[in-house]
């Protein structure tokens, strides 16, 4: 099993600590996946397939998103030209689910960029 490097946008660091003290996001971290024999919360199920490189389930929505040419540039700045990056947000709570994590991906590495509600995201 391939296992990938996950960075942290500092933006992301910065949602991260308040949405980790947020009592809405309670079920996030400390809640269980329905699917999961192991009994995890969904962002330990979620970093754990990002980690090694294992598919997100339909139920977590993951899907595409196009990101500014200017947010891409600063990527690829940091970690080469020639790094091509999949840009892809997922629900937390499901396909209908408010709690987003927002991340970029190549063949070694994930970025977490960011995490919030959707309202406080776009």
């Amino acid at each position: 099993m391939k296992t990938k490097n996950i960075f942290f946008i500092n933006k992301f660091k910065k949602q991260y600590r308040k949405v980790k003290k947020n009592s809405d996001w309670n079920s996030i971290f400390t809640g269980t996946v329905p699917f999961d024999n192991k009994k995890r919360s969904p962002w330990d199920y979620i970093i754990y397939c990002l980690f090694n490189s294992i598919k997100i389930p339909n139920y977590f929505y993951p899907h595409h998103l196009t990101l500014t040419n200017k947010f891409l540039k600063q990527l690829q700045k940091r970690f080469g030209p020639n790094t091509k990056f999949q840009i892809i947000e997922l629900h937390f709570d499901g396909h209908s689910g408010d709690h987003l994590l927002i991340y970029a991906e190549n063949d070694e590495n994930i970025f977490l960029i960011a995490i919030g509600l959707h309202s406080d995201l776009f």
